[in-house]
């Protein structure tokens, strides 16, 4: 596979940088380019969606209202008991008074109705097949005879229909000379009953849809289509010749359940939006044109292509050029560093040949060689120096041995001469000299460093003619705690030296050891003269001592920060607090490191 990579990609650095900005450069560009395009394009389409989401929101109230409306003047109708009268009085008064009041009213009904900006018609039928109609002049009925009436669609329906009214979309039974092409009537259908369940009247208001919403919409900014269909996809409100039924049908279910922002038709000219409903089982749907608001965005992509490949042509000519010119100089420049090689780098690049950035690398080339040159001296140097120094080391391990062999002879004459207090210094500084030899871990046991700090105290108080005692508290469970190696001796002996030193008797060192969390806290305190006096003392020696500065830089050195040694006076003497992390260790076989079994 790598193989066949390495021949797609040139061995030619100048190719190599062509093809570089080719693919990092150029195509980037034009992908962010296509994709800005495409984003102001979705940002757009979003911005005339959320328009056209409230005006059809707007639309829907309309003509739920609108509803409502017809609903209550059918009730208005059916409860007024002049109009029920009227109806009553067949053959008691004149045939063209009676119609005349009775259209009158219908009128009146109408008027109201109109107010919602929608042409109404309502047309009337009582029980002797007289018809009464609110139609100007201008409109012609067909048919004329409430025989002829009652068998359309609507009122038949209605009468063998249980229910008291219906809604019906159907085709005018009128013709006027200015009526819109496919016009559609939404109609109620009603009867009027009286309080005892009996039909005294059919009532039809009908509602011309396409004039109410071409009149309604022509406020809008820009001119969209407006699509009406039932709920089961059937064209309400369309055009005769339009053939994009199919194609809104399958909108529907998204536009019920709300999850749809909106659908582009294929060709990317027209967005559709569209709302649902419930209370008529209604889908409302508009197209709005994008080449209304945005020009032809196909177009404009297609000259920011245009634009963009030709920039990108001038740019790769323009860049080929440059890097002709860098890399030439390069070439010669890797002819001379091939000679570095044979010549172990005793070499150098003569920088009269060279300007600009290229000067500047031949000079670094040059410095970078001589330093390299430098580094390997001082290495050989080193390596002869860490030579020396193991072998010095080696010699140096031989005098501590010589010395515990030396104490070990010593202890065991003063034994034989029943000395036993030279026996046991010897013993215990033995432990001393051993610890210090056998282990090269930073980190110790706590309680082998109890142990050295019981053989320290005890030497001390030998040569102090036992004037002070040793206290210690130490937690349970901190045997095996790891502490800095050497780091409670500089404690206790500076409580020696500087508390307890000029005291005849009573003197008293406390060592308090406890775990606190994940907290190891150390305690060494002494009754002595207390920090003002031991700064005094201190401060007419001649050599200032190093003993806890010492061991201050350890503890950073080891725990990065987290640890601190610091004094505080008490009421009577000093105490040395050093706080670092508990770290607990598992408990090793230990064996038997005694003064006695030292060996040569």
């Amino acid at each position: 596979m790598g193989r066949r990579l390495s021949w797609l990609w040139p061995a030619s650095l100048k190719n190599r940088l062509f093809i570089s900005i080719l693919l990092f450069v150029l195509i980037p560009s034009a992908f962010l380019q296509t994709r800005s395009i495409t984003k102001l394009e979705t940002m757009m389409k979003d911005n005339i969606s959320q328009q056209n989401t409230a005006q059809l929101a707007f639309l829907k109230n309309n003509i739920e209202s609108l509803k409502f409306g017809v609903l209550g003047a059918m009730l208005q109708l059916e409860r007024d008991p002049n109009l029920k009268d009227r109806l009553g009085r067949n053959g008691q008064e004149s045939g063209e008074d009676r119609k005349l009041q009775i259209e009158n009213t219908l009128l009146l009904v109408k008027q109201r109705l109109m107010n919602a900006v929608v042409p109404v018609h309502i047309t009337l039928l009582d029980k002797q097949g007289q018809v009464y109609n609110t139609l100007e002049e201008g409109l012609t009925v067909l048919p004329v005879r409430g025989s002829e009436i009652l068998q359309q669609p609507g009122f038949s329906a209605l009468v063998s229909s249980s229910e008291s009214y219906l809604w019906n979309v159907h085709e005018p039974d009128y013709l006027l000379s200015s009526a819109l092409p496919g016009t559609q009537l939404f109609s109620l259908f009603a009867k009027l009953q009286d309080t005892g369940g009996g039909t005294f009247a059919y009532l039809r208001i009908s509602l011309d849809m396409k004039t109410w919403l071409n009149s309604i919409t022509n406020g809008f900014q820009v001119k969209q289509t407006y699509y009406l269909l039932d709920g089961k996809g059937q064209p309400i409100l369309m055009e005769r010749n339009d053939r994009i039924a199919q194609q809104l049908h399958g909108m529907l279910a998204a536009f019920k359940q709300d999850s749809a922002r909106y659908f582009t038709d294929p060709n990317g000219l027209f967005i559709y939006n569209g709302i649902y409903l419930p209370n008529m089982d209604w889908y409302l749907i508009n197209r709005f044109p994008l080449e209304a608001l945005s020009g032809n965005i196909e177009a404009m992509k297609r000259q920011v292509m245009v634009s963009l490949l030709v920039t990108g042509a001038i740019f790769v000519l323009i860049m080929y050029a440059i890097v002709s010119s860098t890399v030439r100089p390069l070439h010669n420049l890797q002819k001379k560093m091939s000679e570095l090689v044979d010549k172990n780098l005793n070499v150098s690049i003569p920088e009269r040949k060279y300007r600009g950035e290229l000067l500047s690398l031949a000079r670094a080339f040059n410095l970078m060689t001589g330093d390299i040159r430098k580094l390997i001296e001082r290495l050989r140097m080193e390596e002869r120096q860490k030579e020396a120094i193991r072998f010095q080391m080696l010699m140096s391990q031989m005098n501590p041995h010589f010395l515990l062999n030396t104490l070990n002879t010593i202890k065991w004459n003063a034994r034989g001469h029943g000395d036993t207090g030279t026996s046991e210094i010897c013993q215990n500084l033995g432990k001393l000299l051993e610890s210090g030899l056998n282990s090269d871990a930073d980190l110790v046991f706590l309680k082998e460093e109890i142990e050295l700090i019981r053989a320290y105290v005890y030497i001390q108080s030998f040569r102090y003619d036992h004037r002070f005692t040793a206290d210690y508290r130490i937690g349970e469970g901190l045997d095996y705690a790891l502490i800095p190696k050497f780091s409670l001796q500089p404690l206790v002996e500076n409580a020696i030296y500087h508390g307890l030193v000029h005291m005849k008797d009573g003197g008293r060192i406390t060592i308090l050891i406890i775990g606190t969390g994940d907290r190891l806290r150390v305690e060494i305190g002494d009754n002595g003269q207390g920090l003002e006096q031991g700064a005094a003392a201190s401060g007419k020696r001649r050599r200032k001592g190093i003993g806890l500065s010492n061991l201050r830089e350890r503890i950073l050195l080891l725990y990065k920060g987290r640890g601190e040694l610091y004094l505080l006076p008490l009421p009577q003497g000093t105490v040395a607090v050093l706080d670092i992390p508990l770290l607990n260790s598992s408990p090793y076989e230990e064996g038997d490191h005694h003064v006695e079994n030292t060996s040569g």
